[in-house]
């Protein structure tokens, strides 16, 4: 199978996973079915969604790490045009160098504060495939506020973040 024969699967196999999981859509290029929007109906692509810069007085882009944000980078040059990625930690490993363990707890941190979010598709009953797929700052927003992990009095100004703690630190209950 060609190169182009290949890509082509793959952008068919993900156009069917965008219809059935709209979630799946954080591009601002493609609507729900797939097809390309009107030039004037598309959103500019940035690397890291303008919101998680732009809010204030708290950023909730400086809670990262410089690996968090190096691994964040990593997979946005490895997305489709919908914004998901099927890299493994192995390969991302493998490509940067940086140690399993670092990324695991970059990618805990990414998904706490809502940069990515990981999940198994399943594709037919015996094959699945696992996505990470980046958010949009409107996604990201509706989910940290539905979670309680940020105060805000807008999308632009927000008012408290609630640090990272891995489990190992929290209390029991």
């Amino acid at each position: 199978m060609e190169k182009k024969e290949y890509q082509e699967l793959r952008n068919n196999e993900d156009r069917e996973l965008i219809k059935k999981y709209p979630e799946l859509n954080q591009s601002g290029i493609y609507d729900n079915e797939g097809n390309k929007l009107p030039k004037e109906k598309r959103e500019q692509y940035d690397p890291i969604p303008r919101g998680f810069i732009n809010s204030y007085p708290e950023k909730v882009f400086f809670k990262l790490t410089a690996k968090d944000i190096y691994i964040y980078f990593f997979l946005s040059s490895k997305c489709n045009p919908w914004r998901n990625t099927t890299v493994k930690s192995e390969k991302i490993n493998e490509e940067t160098g940086i140690p399993e363990i670092t990324i695991e707890r970059a990618l805990r941190r990414l998904e706490f504060y809502h940069f990515i979010k990981r999940r198994t598709f399943y594709i037919n009953p015996k094959r699945k495939k696992r996505i990470t797929y980046l958010l949009r700052w409107d996604t990201a927003y509706k989910g940290l506020i539905k979670e309680g992990k940020i105060k805000a009095i807008s999308d632009k100004k927000i008012i408290f973040i609630t640090p990272y703690l891995p489990n190992k630190f929290k209390k029991a209950t």
